[in-house]
């Protein structure tokens, strides 16, 4: 404080005129109190060791605790110290940590506060703020941690029993009307043998209790390889509704990533928006099968934000470039514009199979399905949760089986 050497000048200025010996004595003892003070709350924070634990990915709706561990290192105790750490508003579930304790020799301390995820999304936790100081109010020092650690909101994803998608890969695990695709691991039954039916396909031991050449019959089987193409554009989306029609594409991008993967299928994500860890603005991850894969597919949906980038339809066909032939490309964005329809066009005339899904709501979406169909892409209406299920139940009025590549515009 800065009051304590002022007095301490005056007190000896009044000792020294009055010639006390009382005086003297406060003020060596004010005096030493104060410079012991100030050695001792000067070495309190640089002996602390601060520490942050929680879990750093959660699902939305789901609460995570985060403990700020305080160990004091020096033999020294900390009379008193206050902690204060600040969460995000989007995940505050309580005003986070104010808090005053003290320290003895060697302890160690661990204070609580909670975390809601409210919102997907890539949060930055802390800085922590310190303060510690002597009994009298001699002396005070303030510090902070400021590593910083992070939580990822993932975003929500809606359950799907069933979506109509199809695929021109005859290798696959989805069952398919087109019997010219068939799997060889799935066998359904026998027939006779047909003239022109290969080898590899006659069941010899059928065949000699029978008498007759038997050939398996195959479950007719597509693959679902698909990769999810996420306009995240600001420019493209309606100014009044441009926040909450982004967030729900994300979510129908997630959910039908969750969807594919629970098929046993290869998924993969592409997005024309910015990433806040990577510094990525436009990013594609190819399709692979399993969980752990979905987990880091929904790790960069968590993070994904809007951003003013060039439209989808231009960078599209770039982005496809490493596509194998038959790969579904779902195009989720705000409206189908002529733009996204050619361009999905152009993947169809190579070889994919593009599929329009469209999520802010559209009046006319009849004449969106109409331009879409007559340039042989699927297209869909998924405004809200009862569109997404409707096109899940098969009810949305889809377009037919694309046209054959290599159709005009």
């Amino acid at each position: 404080m800065s009051e304590i050497p002022l007095l301490l000048l005056i007190l000896l200025l009044m000792a020294v005129l009055l010639q006390v010996d009382f005086v003297f004595y406060i003020v060596y003892v004010l005096a030493g109190s104060y410079l012991l003070a100030r050695w001792w709350t000067g070495r309190s924070l640089t002996r602390l060791q601060v520490q942050r634990r929680f879990t750093d990915h959660i699902f939305l709706g789901e609460t995570c605790r985060v403990a700020i561990e305080v160990v004091n290192k020096s033999w020294l105790p900390v009379p008193w110290l206050r902690i204060e750490e600040t969460p995000p508003l989007s995940l505050a579930a309580d005003a986070g940590v104010h808090q005053v304790c003290s320290l003895r020799p060697k302890e160690r301390i661990t204070v609580h506060y909670e975390l809601l995820g409210r919102q997907r999304g890539y949060y930055a936790i802390g800085p922590t703020a310190l303060a510690a100081g002597d009994l009298f109010g001699f002396a005070e020092t303030q510090g902070r941690l400021d590593a910083l650690d992070h939580l990822t909101v993932y975003p929500r994803v809606i359950p799907l029993a069933h979506v109509a998608l199809s695929s021109r890969s005859p290798h696959g695990a989805i069952r398919s009307q087109q019997p010219i695709f068939a799997d060889p691991t799935r066998v359904i039954g026998k027939r006779e043998y047909q003239r022109g039916d290969p080898l590899r396909a006659i069941d010899w031991k059928s065949s000699a209790h029978s008498g007759q050449l038997q050939v398996k019959k195959y479950e007719p089987a597509v693959s679902l390889s698909s990769s999810i193409f996420l306009d995240l554009n600001a420019r493209a989306y309606t100014h009044q509704m441009r926040y909450s029609a982004s967030e729900w594409a994300i979510v129908v991008a997630a959910s039908l990533a969750n969807y594919l993967v629970a098929q046993r299928q290869a998924v993969g994500v592409g997005c024309n928006g910015a990433d806040p860890l990577t510094d990525a603005c436009r990013w594609v991850i190819p399709p692979r099968p399993g969980r752990v894969h979905l987990m880091k597919l929904l790790e960069w949906l968590a993070r994904a934000q809007l951003a003013e980038l060039p439209a989808l339809a231009e960078w599209l066909p770039t982005a496809a470039l490493g596509l194998s032939w038959g790969t579904t490309v779902i195009a989720v964005c705000p409206t189908g514009d002529e733009a996204i329809c050619r361009a999905l066009h152009r993947l169809l005339r190579s070889g994919l199979n593009p599929v329009l899904v469209v999520v802010e709501p559209h009046g006319q979406f009849g004449v969106i399905r109409e331009r879409a169909r007559q340039l042989g892409v699927a297209a869909h209406l998924a405004a809200n949760e009862d569109d997404l299920k409707r096109w899940a139940a098969g009810l949305s009025g889809a377009i037919g089986a694309p046209a054959v590549a290599g159709r005009s515009a």
